[in-house]
């Protein structure tokens, strides 16, 4: 890596099979599965790193999320951070829009000799859970690739099913009127 940040020479975009949710990513990433049968994208921008990525993949909850569990959502977030050795959080946010919670969390921590760095954001939409992860295998390597992983968060779509799921308020907008998330208050979300 030089101190220079990455520059793009093309985009694409990942779309999930089902139509939960498609981002955009630099087209000469390399894209992989993910493992423990989650439905979603591993995308490296190195082959050869398999520890600097961008990751996204949606749950299916065995109950409805309302803005009244975020206390609950938020310690089972952080519960499972925890486990992580020598974490350390860099940032926390958590958030509601409409009937949606929006966490986030930037930490560090070790994975054998080396401490990596993450941000992780999940969105609970009624019965929805959508995971985006952006890790480099190094502060350096997260440093050098934040701008793109911040790109992939920001042209994240998702399913005009998953925010009326949310949201009962938004199935009764009028027929034909898009709804866009960013303007129901999550940045960079299009519905």
């Amino acid at each position: 890596m030089t101190d220079d940040v990455p520059k793009f020479t093309g985009i694409t975009r990942y779309r999930d099979p089902r139509g939960r949710f498609s981002f955009r990513y630099p087209w000469d990433w390399h894209t992989d599965c993910l493992d423990q049968d989650r439905e979603g994208v591993m995308l490296r921008p190195d082959a050869d790193d398999p520890d600097t990525y961008v990751a996204a993949w949606v749950s299916t909850l065995p109950a409805d999320v309302t803005i009244g569990d975020l206390p609950e959502l938020r310690d089972g977030f952080d519960a499972g951070l925890a486990t992580l050795p020598e974490r350390n959080i860099l940032e926390a946010r958590e958030d509601t829009v409409g009937g949606a919670v929006e966490m986030e969390r930037t930490i560090t921590f070790r994975e054998g000799e080396n401490i990596r760095q993450r941000c992780i954001r999940a969105l609970y939409a009624g019965r929805t859970q959508l995971v985006f992860v952006y890790q480099g295998a190094t502060r350096g390597a997260y440093a050098y690739w934040l701008p793109m992983g911040n790109y992939c968060w920001a042209t994240l779509q998702l399913a005009e099913e998953i925010w009326y799921g949310a949201d009962p308020e938004l199935g009764r907008a009028a027929p034909g009127r898009p709804h866009t998330a960013a303007a129901s208050g999550v940045p960079g979300h299009v519905a």
